[in-house]
Parts: structure tokens; sequence; C-alpha cells
């Protein structure tokens, strides 16, 4: 032992002693005012700062120029654990640390219960270390124990122009061994960390800052970091197999737990693993979670990479990798940035074929900067909001530009089309013409009053070229549409087709009116607007040309148009048992037709369902967190008695607030919200109800084993114009209990 001793301290190095200080040498040392200068205030002074403060940070903080070191140790052992320090910093006539102190859990007597304050005082640090029962047994039982814990605090400080490594240790027998090492530079007056804690993390709380930052799987320093909880006390171990000419290897974990007072029994914390490259080339890894006992593995996480430049740089090709999409927005004219004040917003849709899908991104500035690496995916369809009277800008042309860790550039080049409106009225009519005829003929008395919508050739210049396009686009119009006393936001749920014997489009909503169209049979067209009290025309759009269709047929009497019926969109069923569980669903639909499934309906699905809420197809094979259906054709009387009246902005409040009283989990309220929420939130406002009989009896669940609790959300939403009163609907609460089952799903009504 006094040779390792000796010859620490002959390398240079200063070992910390680990044994407790009386109180007040402690006091002296480690009050505010310290040998190294004044302590920040958020300096741990006693067990219960120590342990908070270690849960949120781990074993290191820096802030304020001050480096903390706090870890727990048992009590019993204070003398095997120790700091060593190296560096500049040791080389100098001033001290690096004023010592350690070590922080006993105080036990506190009861209080007399006739004593409120304190009552609520004792409550209140029950409440500190753990013990929310409050029970004095609490204190005894600690006292009992043969594994008590004290914390080991230490404020570290380098100087300007300086540096200093820090590394814990502890005693195995007659020998050191160093469990964590740090390093510290300060060049500028300013103190930075410099060793791999300086970012990654080691306590639950940067655990999840890390998580939200960065996602469950990213790159950083040349390093693959997966934050993961395996629970390896009950069995469970992670198994990561890769495919490609690149590799890793598992070089670092990062144990990310909670200091308890009394630890749970068998569960294992958090941790941050450390992949590091060891061959270049491309490489896909995925993550499966797995048990001893069990030959399924649950899938976790995938990633895709290549390694370049000998193992040093990992570019991140991963699908769900977090990152940035910035989008510059081009004028295709005159290769100008847009004014952002042209644009307020865009929305890309799936490909004709798939699933409906939309996502929607407000443009708040040119370039802009969205919270996805994906938000831009080729193939799709993309349009414009227009955020000017002048004009809109239209037929965007995407183009990926660019690609680092974490951001995608995007062009997209868009051309302006005036809509011509030079008296600013906001209609489009032979007046316009008629002014910019005189203005351009020498008009004194004339001059239009919005130039940018009357430059039509976007050449900034206002000439007898615009006057000619002007003509053309109220040849084409037919001179003037009559716009609708209450205009739709266009909806699937709204979309109809003629099929009566009047194929014209009226330019208003009667026969009077110039004949502007006739569309061919059986094209589906979105309702777009209407009259009140005009329940015989409906105001649409085909072919960037607008106006009025009749819903009776020249006879009087049927129906001149067909409208698309309703359809459940994307009901989900998740599985929660208590434990593995074969088990079957069956679905009987009464007002619908069963669409699209996944997995695949074949009479039913027949899975393995895990208390985790994963799920294995027997069918194929397949792992999934749900199961999928959605229907067509549906025919059922919702009842739109009671509900609520929702501005579009407020919606994703709205959905939080009631979906969580409701019972859903974050997750399935997390999926609920990014699947409706980009339908909703845009419409000015949203009439919505949460169906109860009406639906469960047209879509009966039949499950076996029969679950012991059964939450079925399906919600139906009317946009509106304009608010409506409604009586609020009562909801109620949902109790998870034994084998639970949850589903959620809704429809959209025109």
């Amino acid at each position: 032992m006094k040779n390792r001793i000796f010859a620490i301290l002959a390398s240079g190095l200063m070992l910390s002693s680990a044994s407790a200080m009386p109180t007040v040498q402690a006091e002296d040392r480690l009050g505010y005012d310290s040998l190294i200068g004044k302590l920040p205030s958020w300096t741990p002074m006693s067990f219960v700062d120590a342990m908070k403060f270690y849960n949120k940070h781990g074993k290191c903080y820096l802030a304020d120029n001050y480096i903390c070191m706090v870890r727990p140790i048992p009590k019993n052992k204070t003398d095997q654990y120790g700091y060593s320090i190296s560096g500049s910093m040791t080389n100098v006539n001033t001290p690096a640390s004023p010592g350690n102190r070590i922080y006993e859990l105080e036990i506190p007597e009861e209080p007399d219960p006739d004593d409120i304050e304190a009552v609520d005082e004792y409550n209140f640090y029950c409440d500190s270390v753990g013990n929310y029962s409050h029970e004095q047994s609490f204190f005894d039982d600690y006292l009992a124990s043969d594994e008590q814990y004290v914390f080991d605090v230490e404020m570290f400080r380098v100087l300007d122009g300086l540096d200093l490594n820090i590394m814990c240790y502890e005693m195995e027998g007659e020998e050191y061994k160093i469990t964590d090492k740090y390093s510290f530079e300060n060049h500028d007056g300013t103190t930075v960390q410099t060793d791999i804690y300086s970012w990654l993390p080691d306590s639950t709380k940067e655990l999840q800052d890390y998580i939200y930052d960065h996602g469950d799987v990213s790159v950083h320093d040349s390093y693959v970091i997966l934050l993961s909880q395996v629970n390896a006390a009950a069995g469970e171990s992670l198994i990561m197999r890769q495919e490609g000419e690149g590799a890793f290897e598992e070089y670092l974990t990062s144990v990310c737990d909670n200091f308890e007072i009394f630890p749970m029994d068998g569960v294992s914390p958090p941790a941050a693993i450390l992949y590091k490259p060891t061959a270049d080339g491309k490489v896909d890894i995925e993550w499966r979670k797995g048990f001893r006992d069990d030959d399924t593995e649950n899938y976790f996480f995938d990633g895709k990479y290549e390694i370049k430049e000998n193992c040093t740089v990992i570019d991140d090709r991963s699908p769900f990798r977090k990152g940035n999409t910035v989008f510059t927005f081009i004028d295709k004219a005159t290769g100008n940035p847009v004014y952002k004040k042209y644009l307020s917003g865009f929305t890309g849709e799936t490909p004709d074929g798939e699933q409906m899908t939309s996502e929607t991104f407000q443009i708040t500035d040119n370039p802009l900067t969205v919270d996805s690496i994906n938000a831009y995916k080729p193939g799709w369809h993309y349009f414009f909001y227009a955020a000017s009277k002048s004009g809109c800008y239209e037929n965007p042309e995407f183009e990926v530009t660019g690609e680092d860790n974490g951001t995608v550039y995007v062009t997209c080049k868009v051309e302006w089309q005036a809509y011509g409106d030079a008296n600013a009225d906001g209609k489009l009519t032979v007046a316009d013409a008629v002014i910019l005829e005189k203005w351009l003929l020498g008009a004194k008395d004339v001059s239009p009053i919005d130039w940018n919508a009357m430059d039509l050739c976007r050449d900034c210049n206002i000439d007898v070229f615009d006057y000619c396009l002007l003509r053309q686009k109220l040849i084409d119009r037919k001179e003037l549409i009559a716009e609708p006393e209450f205009p739709v936001y266009p909806t699937t749920s709204a979309m109809f087709r003629i099929t009566g014997d009047d194929f014209n489009v009226y330019s208003g909503p009667g026969t009077a009116y110039p004949i502007v169209n006739t569309w061919p049979d059986g094209d589906w067209l979105y309702e777009m607007g209407y009259n009140d009290g005009n329940d015989e025309w409906v105001y649409t759009e085909y072919n960037n040309i607008r106006g009025w269709v009749r819903l009776i047929s020249s006879d009087d009497k049927t129906a001149n148009i067909e409208w698309a019926e309703l359809a459940y969109d994307k009901p989900v069923i998740y599985l929660y048992p208590e434990e593995k569980t074969d088990v079957h669903v069956e679905l009987d639909l009464t007002t619908s037709d069963l669409a699209t499934t996944y997995p695949k309906y074949n009479g039913g699905w027949d899975v393995t369902a895990y208390p985790d809420g994963s799920l294995l197809n027997k069918a194929d094979g397949t792992h999934h967190r749900y199961l999928f259906w959605d229907s067509t054709n549906a025919r059922t009387a919702f009842d739109l008695s009671k509900g609520f009246c929702v501005a579009g902005s407020d919606t994703e409040a709205f959905l939080r607030e009631k979906l969580t009283y409701m019972g859903l989990s974050e997750e399935e309220m997390n999926e609920f919200i990014v699947y409706w929420l980009p339908r909703m939130e845009h419409n000015a406002y949203n009439l919505i109800t949460f169906q109860g009989d009406a639906y469960t009896d047209s879509a009966k669940l039949d499950i076996t084993p029969s679950p012991d609790s059964l939450l079925r959300i399906f919600m139906v939403y009317m946009p509106l114009e304009n608010a409506v009163d409604i009586q609020p609907q009562q909801l109620e609460t949902f109790e998870r209990k034994g084998f639970t089952v949850v589903e959620w799903g809704g429809t959209e009504l025109g």
C-alpha cells in the first residue's frame, strides 16, 4: 500500500482523503468562502443537496468556473474512495481544491402531531429523501440496514492558463482502481471540460435531455451513442447485429441511474452505450431486446451509417435520426430568395395510390429551418399557401443541395402567379383590366393600387405584356365567378362526382349564370363553398377553374351529384397483457367496409402480445406496435349533439388535455396527435366529438382472452369557418387494470 501511494505522489499526482471531516473543520473549508474562493450557491451542502445534485447532474458538473465532483459511496468504506489529480494546476502554489466533504443522511426526530409547522417540515424532509409515506420506520429501517451510503463531495477550480485532470479511484484489495477520468482546461479565463463526459450523459436527467435533443440513437464525436434501458436484473439483454463493410464495437457504457436510499429490487438503470468504429464502409445496425428464457427478440432501434477517413468520420443515414431540414425558397424567374411575406406555409401529401398522409409547415423565415431531418420527402405532392393579396407562388421544384450530420439542405424554386387585382378589391374582374388599360394609355385620374398584383410577366415592369396576360386570365375565367358566402376547406369527406344529367359548371349558383366549363363524368371534385339557404348548388374547382354545380338534375327531382361516403381513418388497437399472451382479435363492421389492415386481417388477427405492448404476428412472424385497420363507405349515424368547438390553433392543447383525461398513455396520445393534428390545426375551428355507442355498435371487437379493461376512443370532427355553440360533452376517465386493450381512431365530416 505505501509503495503504491508513494508511486502516485512521486509521479506528480495529489490524493485527497476520503475520510469524513469534523463539522467545524468542514465548515471552515467548505463554507461558501473557501480556500479556492467564494463557492457558488449551488454547491451541495448536505446529503439531500448532494442527492438531488447527483440525480440531476451525475458525478461531475462544471459551472461558474467551478467543478463539482459528487458520488455516493458505502458509509463503511469511505477510506477506500478518493480523487487523484494531475496537470499543470498541481504545479502551482495554489490549491486546486479545498478538500472533500462527506455528507451523511440526517435522521430526523418524529414530530409532535399537534405541531403543524414541525409536521410540515418533517414531511418536506421525508419527501426530499424519497420517504413519501412519511413513516419514521423508513429511517429506522435505514439505520438497521447494512447498506448505508454517504455522499462524497469535492469542489475544484482551474486557474487561467492551466489544466487539471481528475481521476476517481477506489480500493480493490491492495490495489487502486481508476473508475472515471475527467479533464479540464482554462485558456482564456473560462474553464471547459475536454473529456467525453462533457457531452455523454451520466444521470437520468441528462439522459432524458439528451434523448429530447438527439433521439435514442445518434452520432457524436465519431461515436454512435445508444440510449437504452435493458433490465438485466430480470434477464433481459441487448443484442446488436450489424451488416456491411463498416463495423462498430462497444466502447463504453455510462450508467445513468438515480440514487435512492432504498433502490428497487430487480430493476436495472438506463444507460448510454457508446460504439466506436473499427472499419470504414457502410454498415446497417439493428438493436433488439431479448430474455434468457425466450427466443423472441423485440425490435428496439436500427441505424444506417457510413464510416470514413480511417474511422474518424461517421455519416448518419438513419431514417429516424434527429436533425433539421433547411428550406431555401427561390423565385424561378428572378433567381432571388422569395420574400417571406409572400409565403405563409406549404403542405406535402403522399403520392397518388398511397394511404393519404400530409404534413404542413408554417414559413416564418427564408431560409426556413424545420425540426425534422426528413421534412422533405421526394415523390410527395407539395402546394403553398398565399400570404399576399397580390398573388401566390405555385409549381414548386425541390432539390436536395447538401447534407451533413444533422442537417439536410433543400432548395425550392417556385413560380409567382400574380392575381391581376389592380384595384385591390379581392376580385379579378373586367374593372381591373380597365384600370390597367387607362393607366397604360396615360390617364391622369387612375392608377393601379397593387403594383405587385399587376406584374404578371414577373419582370418588375408593368406594360402591355402584363395587360395581354390579364385579358387572357379574364377570358379563361369567363370574366367573373361568384364567390361563395361560406368557403369550405377541401377535405376527403366533402368530395362528390356528377352522376346526373347536368355536367355544366356555372359562374354562379343558378342556371341564369354563364356556363364556364363542362366537366367529365366520373371525376371526383371537392366542395369548396356554399351559400346560406341554398341547398341546390355547390361551389367547387376543376383544372384551376372554379364555379358552381347543381345538386339536383334538370328534372328537379333526382340527384345530380353523388357524395363520397365517410371513412373510419386509422383505428389502431394496442394490447397490453400482464404477461406474454397469445391473443385472437376479431372485428365486426356493421356500417362500413373493411379496407386496409396491417398486419393482414385473415378472419381475425392472431398475435403474441407482450406486457410492453409489442406484438408478434403469428401469420408471418413480423413485429408490430399495434393492429391497424380502416374502413370505407361508412354509413354510421354519429351523435353530434354534444361536443366541443375548438379553434384550430388550440387543437394540440385540447387533444393533449382530453386524451390524457380519457386515459391514453403519452406514446398513444402522441401517435394520435401526429396523425390528426395536421388535418385540424389549420382550420379556423373544429367541432369535435368523441363517439360512444354509435361507434362501438358499428365496429365491434371480439378479443380472446377477454381484456380486463377496454378503452375505445373514436373522434369525429367537422371543420368550421366560424365558432358554434354546442353543449359540452361529459367524458369519462379510464383505469388500466389487468389485460388492457386500447383503441383510437376517427373520421372527418365535411
